[in-house]
């Protein structure tokens, strides 16, 4: 009676080891697909990001062209408004970065 005793127990813990196995292998499939959605969720994520970069930075350069055309117009008008006056500033800072180039 002893002898199949453990004749059960060992059969019991072959099954056990070999449902403990499937579980393991079944865990294994479970987790590369979890890997495979995160992948794709991230992918997705990714390029939706990018475009909004991309969106961000021609928006940027729009305005800076934009400003950079109004600046000009401006300085454009006050130097037609106020010749003499530009010139003089010119004079002046030529005469600044002479003297300071010296030193």
């Amino acid at each position: 009676m002893i002898h199949d005793s453990k004749t059960t127990k060992g059969a019991s813990v072959d099954s056990d080891l070999e449902e403990v196995s499937r579980q393991m292998a079944a865990l294994r499939e479970d987790m590369a697909k979890l890997a495979q959605s995160v992948t794709g969720i991230a992918g997705r994520r990714g390029s939706g990001m990018a475009a909004d970069l991309a969106e961000g930075f021609g928006e940027a350069r729009n305005y800076a062209v934009k400003t950079g055309r109004s600046a000009e117009a401006r300085l454009e008008g006050t130097v037609a408004a106020h010749p003499l006056l530009v010139i003089g500033l010119a004079v002046g800072a030529g005469l600044l970065i002479g003297a300071l180039s010296r030193r």
